[in-house]
């Protein structure tokens, strides 16, 4: 990209760097100050007024930041494919004492060694609540809470399936691959190789594939890690071309809560070894992962789970297994509701915006079949220009992404997953169309449209979420679990 071209882009980056610089530095400043008064009262008590002042200020400051972040939050239309908001206990469990201390417990039967440590027996019980609730939900054998995010879930697989020498296929970038294996493929002596598509449908071409796999004995693992995602992909199909041996993995980071809330088909029930993602996108968790096989008995567990822990990552944060567990259940109990809501939201928002004019990508399918709408609009500078820029100042939070099947364009991926959690159904997700269309294509002033966003939301506050426990948070069950927790 020319310098040229991405003028405002760098000004828009550039401001917002130097007053991150500036806090930094007051920040630092506060710090030393601190450090210096301790020094110089090294040796004696710390006297009640210091501790309080300084103390106080601290709080003060920190306070001040997240009003800054609330205030963001409760105004701005959230329309990212990737993030979601937690209800007020996932994020309040996450404050256990379990944080501190290891928790190993593998997938599988093993052994005391050096990773068993003593426990009073309240982890082992809330690992059985995760992963009971995760089989469940997945069709699944097996259930692996630990890895830290959905990288490390998905470089395990990689890792656990492949040795040196060996191949695997995925996702290309411009189909939406995700960007954490073909680096650590090649530095472990893996080859890669893309799955073919077409760029019509934006299905995988299964007779190609076929024939990729056969000219390619080397291939161990299929793995489907789309990020930019409108499709279901013909899992049983693809399962059925593979060759016998081949490690089929599929990727639910950004549709685990459409799967769970049967709005589309369990991968483990078509096919699939293993299905994994992590739990902050259409699942409103923690940012964790999982990955859960099959069959308990798979040749492969081990090793995929060796590499999650203790090989990849020592500390597994066990304080937010019980976050997990709430998020999870909040799926199995309002899943069904919340995944076809999900569903008719964004169908509902993709036709809205091709009646506005914009260029929405999948017509030919009915745009989506997912929580993601995806916009086309020209260069990766417009995108980026549009999504930092004229987007952003009108209160409405989305990404630019390369646009599966447009030949090389560049454009926005919307998703609705967390406005539906703030309880925007079809009629509101037709009017967050036209004011999307309003600066995408209209060129509209940013701040009249914020003050529609602004207007838009007040009736959709972040107190109460749709499809969560919120409304429970008062009772006096939680009081009691929220005394242990803070205890």
């Amino acid at each position: 990209m020319r310098v040229a071209e991405k003028d405002d882009d760098i000004d828009l980056a550039d401001e917002a760097a130097r007053a991150a610089a500036a806090e930094a530095e007051g920040i630092v400043e506060d710090a030393a100050g601190i450090v210096g008064d301790a020094a110089q009262e090294s040796g004696a008590a710390l006297g009640p007024d210091w501790s309080d002042d300084r103390v106080a200020h601290l709080l003060e400051r920190l306070a001040s930041d997240f009003v800054l972040d609330n205030t963001y939050r409760e105004q701005h239309l959230s329309l990212t494919a990737s993030e979601n908001y937690p209800s007020k206990l996932v994020r309040m469990l996450g404050s256990g004492l379990q944080g501190g201390f290891y928790e190993f417990a593998p997938p599988y039967p093993a052994e005391a060694g050096e990773w068993a440590f003593p426990d009073s027996g309240a982890n082992a019980s809330l690992v059985g609540k995760l992963t009971g609730i995760g089989r469940q939900l997945f069709e699944a054998a097996t259930f692996d809470w630990r890895p830290n995010g959905g990288s490390v879930a998905e470089q395990a697989v990689l890792l656990g399936a492949c040795g040196r020498g060996d191949g695997f296929v995925h996702f290309a970038h411009k189909d939406g691959g995700h960007f954490a294996l073909e680096s650590l493929a090649a530095a472990a002596g893996v080859n890669t190789y893309h799955l073919p598509m077409v760029d019509r449908t934006l299905l995988i071409d299964v007779d190609r594939l076929a024939t990729l796999c056969a000219e390619h004995p080397e291939i161990k693992l299929v793995i489907l890690d789309q990020s930019f995602k409108l499709r279901w992909q013909p899992l049983a199909q693809i399962r059925a071309a593979l060759p016998e041996g081949v490690f089929l993995a599929y990727d639910a980071s950004h549709d685990g809560a459409l799967i769970a809330g049967g709005a589309l088909p369990q991968p483990t029930l078509l096919g699939a070894d293993a299905v994994h993602g992590n739990t902050h996108k259409t699942i409103a968790g923690p940012q964790k992962a999982y990955i859960a096989f099959r069959d308990a008995d798979h040749p492969k567990l081990r090793a995929v789970s060796d590499w999650v822990c203790p090989q990849m990552q020592s500390n597994s944060h066990a304080e937010l297994i019980a976050p997990m567990y709430v998020a999870l259940s909040e799926i199995a109990l309002y899943g069904h509701d919340y995944a076809r809501q999900i569903i008719a939201n964004a169908q509902t928002l993709a036709h809205a915006l091709h009646e506005e004019g914009v260029r929405v990508s999948g017509e030919s399918f009915g745009f989506t079949e997912t929580h993601q709408v995806h916009i086309v609009t020209g260069s990766a500078a417009d995108a980026l220009r549009l999504s930092l820029g004229d987007l952003a100042r009108a209160g409405i939070r989305t990404t630019n992404i390369e646009v599966p099947g447009a030949n090389g364009l560049h454009g926005l991926r919307l998703g609705v997953q967390a406005m539906t959690r703030r309880g925007l159904r079809e009629a509101e997700m037709r009017e967050v169309a036209r004011l999307v269309a309003k600066v995408v294509l209209r060129r509209a002033e940013p701040a009249a449209v914020r003050a529609e966003v602004a207007d838009l939301l007040q009736h959709h506050d972040l107190d109460r979420l749709a499809y969560s426990f919120d409304s429970y948070v008062d009772s006096p069950a939680a009081a009691r679990l929220l005394g242990e927790v803070f205890r």
